[in-house]
């Protein structure tokens, strides 16, 4: 995870999804935070997976997740995979990438959204919620006057209530829901 509100989002939102899944579902975190500008430069990433499999043994599971920012999440993914499976064959890692930003499942779930943690009563979703680069912005503008998203304010907020149907309408939302169920043997 790159930013510092993933670092409590994504967790949120993984016990979500994997309650939903399966309600017996107990899931440990060993989340770290690293800048996407960090991991593409040469052998650092393959450096984090080494760290975090000697934190947490190579037989968990690990999740990678970034925003792709202006880059191809596709490619940016089989990129990344690529890099860890030369030197961590073993691991299972799935690696995905919210197209554009982590904040693009929170547009595509705006109406659930809508009144919370400073947001406007009155909230649709833009037309294509992952074209928009500036969810933080889009969100800012559609706040009460006076107030302004803050990641490591709201992000675990809205993971925690948004509409996962909603949010679903995100691709990468759904590229991540899968990538979860793979890993942790349930299917979405």
């Amino acid at each position: 995870m790159e930013g510092h509100g993933e670092i409590q989002a994504a967790p949120t939102l993984i016990r979500r999804l994997a309650g939903a899944a399966n309600s017996d579902m107990t899931i440990k975190f060993a989340a770290r935070r690293i800048p996407k500008s960090q991991l593409l430069q040469p052998s650092q990433f393959e450096r984090a997976i080494e760290a975090l499999t000697r934190q947490i043994g190579r037989r968990q599971p690990l999740l990678v997740l970034l925003d792709a920012d202006d880059d191809c999440p596709k490619d940016l993914a089989f990129n990344l995979k690529k890099r860890c499976y030369a030197t961590h064959s073993d691991v299972a890692i799935s690696i995905v990438i919210a197209k554009k930003e982590y904040e693009a499942w929170f547009l595509a779930a705006a109406r659930s959204l809508a009144g919370r943690s400073g947001l406007v009563e009155q909230l649709s979703p833009p037309i294509d919620p992952e074209s928009i680069r500036g969810a933080k912005e889009w969100l800012t503008a559609h706040m009460a006057p006076g107030q302004s998203y803050s990641e490591t304010r709201h992000q675990s907020a809205y993971s925690a209530v948004m509409e996962l149907s909603d949010a679903r309408k995100a691709c990468s939302f759904r590229k991540f829901e899968r990538e979860l169920g793979q890993l942790l043997g349930w299917k979405s």
